[in-house]
C-alpha cells in the first residue's frame, strides 16, 4: 500500500489498479478517457524499450490519465500490475500444491514455487512503496534529492530483478515433470515473468535518466 501523503493523482491510481484487479485474472479493464489520450503516447514511448511492449501498453493504457508524464507514477503502476499479479500467481499454485494430484517431486516443487513466489510479492512491494515515495518527490532539483532518487531506483531495480530469477526458477523447478504439469505450471507463472520483465525494463529505463 502507497504511503497516505502520496498527491492526489497516485491515490486515483492505486484506487484505478485496485478495482480494475490489474493481476493475471484477464479481468476487463478500463479504456482510458479522452483527458488521458495525450498521455497514451507517453507509455507507448517507455513500453517500446520493454521486452513485452504489447503487454505493457495493454496492463498501463488505461492508467495514462493517473500516470500522466511521469516516469516514477508509471514504473509505480507497472510494478502496482505485477505485484497483483504475484499474488494471483502465488495463490495459483498454492492451490496446485495442495490439490492432491501431483507425484510428491511435483508437489515439492509446487511448494517451493509457492515459497518462491511469496519471496518476488515481498519484493514487489518494498518496490511500489519505494516508488510511491520518488513519485511523490518527483521533479526536485536539490542534490539530496538526486541522491535519494538514484537510491531508491538502484533500489527497485535489485528488488524487481531478485522478483524476477524467482519467477524463472519456480518453472525450473518443474523440468522433469510430465508436460501436462509443466504448462500448468507455466499458465500460472509465465504470465507474471513477463510483467516483472516489464517492469523491470521501465525502472532501468529510469535508471538511464537518474544522476548517478
Amino acid at each position: 500500500m502507497a504511503p497516505r501523503s502520496l498527491s492526489c493523482p497516485l491515490l486515483l491510481l492505486s484506487a484505478v489498479l485496485l478495482s480494475c484487479c490489474c493481476g493475471l485474472s484477464g479481468a476487463a479493464r478500463p479504456a482510458p478517457s479522452a483527458a488521458a489520450a495525450g498521455n497514451v503516447s507517453f507509455i507507448r514511448s517507455w513500453c517500446a524499450g520493454t521486452e513485452y511492449p504489447t503487454l505493457c501498453d495493454q496492463t498501463l493504457f488505461p492508467y495514462a490519465a493517473a500516470v500522466g508524464t511521469s516516469p516514477a507514477r508509471l514504473a509505480w503502476a507497472a510494478l502496482n500490475v505485477t505485484l497483483d499479479g504475484a499474488r494471483n500467481a502465488k495463490a495459483a499454485m498454492k492451490e496446485m500444491a495442495a490439490g492432491g494430484q501431483l507425484t510428491p517431486v511435483a508437489a515439492e516443487a509446487a511448494g517451493d514455487c509457492v515459497s518462491m513466489l511469496g519471496d518476488a510479492v515481498s519484493m514487489l512491494r518494498q518496490s511500489v512503496e519505494t516508488m510511491a515515495e520518488q513519485a511523490e518527490e518527483e521533479g526536485q532539483a536539490t542534490q539530496q534529492a538526486s541522491r535519494t532518487a538514484r537510491f531508491r531506483v538502484d533500489s527497485v531495480r535489485t528488488w524487481a530483478s531478485a522478483a524476477l530469477t524467482d519467477d524463472g526458477m519456480c518453472m525450473e523447478g518443474f523440468k522433469g515433470e510430465a508436460a501436462g504439469v509443466r504448462e500448468a505450471v507455466r499458465a500460472h507463472v509465465v504470465g507474471l515473468a513477463h510483467l516483472t520483465a516489464n517492469a523491470l525494463g521501465i525502472v532501468n529505463a529510469m535508471a538511464a535518466q537518474t544522476p548517478p
